[in-house]
């Protein structure tokens, strides 16, 4: 299992000001010794990073180094390095806030699960190692809303400059490195019980005999990942039993053969190999295959509270536009004239087709339980109060639109790489900044 510290950034908060009760101070005439215990490092526009921030971020650094018995940098170039860092991270959050970009207590926790799942951890199990850890909760909380804010900022900035055209996109399909990482791949979980060297028939029995023992527990319910943390004598044990993604080609023959039958989410029974007996589990499956979804086409209109909005009235107004929906007037008019999602309204709210999971977990919920031509009473999201209209439904065959969604992925993740580097030395260099490290 990873260890949290290296998932975030352990965060401390300032210490700020030491006081001495004022009666002792003027008893004792020792104002002149009052000495502060945190400093402004920079100043950055309107923002300042204060020494105990970089401090903390410097230590958490050199703990990391050292846990990977790296060789250590020089304290005052490390400090430099951390110190552009925040700068960079203050700038992009000043962009934040002048954009109104926030992240929701629910897009948060949903990151929270996302990230303990990871770790084959419930989110409580999470909470309580991260304590262990001494990080505190909630500070961890905090700096993954700033880490998922910082993101949102750089889709924003750099996600506009990259540009992918069709041919493009036909030109990596039909490549050979296209045709390598767009091949057929599975992501296994494997669970061995291994079988000792010298094993009697009788004991490679009792071996077989608890490897369908775990493999009824798992059909009963029971967590594989926890299970191969548990049972497991593989290496990638404390992963879940995670082989990763890999190619037919590159799965062990015997495992290849197997999950090459296997349904997305099936549990195999124990296979015999030299090792012992194994449990797989296909967990995912991606590439070349026949793909099909079912898919939802809708139209809403969204209204959100804001500065001066209250969510009393948003919910009130939402509700006014339901009920004129009832008695019949148009939703693309309404749409137009009230919703505020900016990237649906001049289409009449109109969403196009969706795939599972494409939504906020509260709408997509909320769109699953409307029937073809209906209304969803007014529900709140992480975006704020939505009425939703379901349009159709169908179930397509999307293989070639996943096999070009895949490839778009891969070239844009190299591209916006490439472009984020050279915006936010951009973003640096037109920002206010006065470095009092040394002063």
């Amino acid at each position: 299992m990873n260890s949290i510290k290296s998932i975030f950034p352990n965060i401390r908060f300032c210490k700020g000001f030491n006081f001495l009760p004022l009666g002792l101070l003027l008893s004792l005439n020792i104002f002149s010794k009052i000495e502060l215990i945190d400093r402004v490092v920079a100043v950055v526009d309107s923002g300042v990073i204060m020494e105990s921030q970089l401090n903390a971020r410097v230590e958490d650094i050199l703990l990391r180094l050292k846990d990977n018995k790296a060789e250590l940098p020089s304290l005052n170039l490390l400090e430099e390095q951390v110190l552009e860092r925040l700068i960079i991270e203050e700038i992009q959050m000043q962009i934040a806030d002048r954009a109104g970009i926030k992240i929701s207590d629910s897009e948060l926790n949903q990151t929270l699960s996302s990230v303990s799942s990871q770790n084959n951890l419930s989110l409580e199990e999470f909470r309580i190692k991260l304590e262990a850890e001494g990080t505190s909760y909630k500070a961890f909380r905090d700096s993954v809303r700033k880490e998922l804010i910082i993101q949102r900022v750089q889709r924003g900035k750099v996600g506009a400059k990259v540009d992918i055209s069709e041919q493009e996109l036909e030109n990596f399909i039909n490549s050979e490195e296209g045709r390598t990482q767009l091949a057929e791949q599975y992501n296994v979980q494997n669970i061995l019980l291994s079988i000792k060297s010298g094993s009697t028939e009788q004991e490679i029995k009792d071996v077989e005999n608890d490897a369908y023992s775990l493999l009824e527990r798992i059909k009963n319910g029971e967590s594989f990942e926890k299970l191969a943390a548990s049972y497991s004598s593989g290496q990638n044990a404390l992963n879940g039993g995670s082989l990763g993604w890999r190619t037919s080609a590159e799965l062990p023959s015997l495992f290849a053969e197997v999950v090459s039958e296997m349904e997305v989410g099936e549990i195999s029974n124990p296979v015999r190999s030299g090792a012992g007996f194994h449990v797989l589990k296909l967990a995912e499956k991606r590439g070349n295959t026949v793909k099909f979804l079912d898919q939802t086409l809708a139209r809403h209109i969204l209204v959100q509270p804001s500065e001066i909005r209250t969510e009393k009235q948003a919910e009130d107004l939402i509700n006014d536009i339901y009920d004129r929906l009832n008695q019949g007037e148009d939703f693309k008019q309404l749409a137009r004239q009230f919703s505020e999602d900016p990237g649906s309204k001049m289409d009449g709210g109109e969403l196009g087709w969706s795939n599972p999971g494409d939504y906020d977990p509260i709408f997509e919920s909320t769109l699953n339980a409307t029937k073809i031509g209906s209304l969803s009473k007014p529900v709140k999201s992480s975006f704020g109060w939505h009425v939703i209209e379901v349009m159709d439904r169908r179930n397509e065959d999307v293989s070639e639109e996943e096999q070009k969604n895949r490839a778009y992925q891969i070239i844009f993740k190299r591209k916006f790489e490439q472009e984020l580097q050279s915006t936010l030395i951009e973003l640096r260099a037109e920002a206010y900044v006065d470095i009092k490290l040394n002063s």
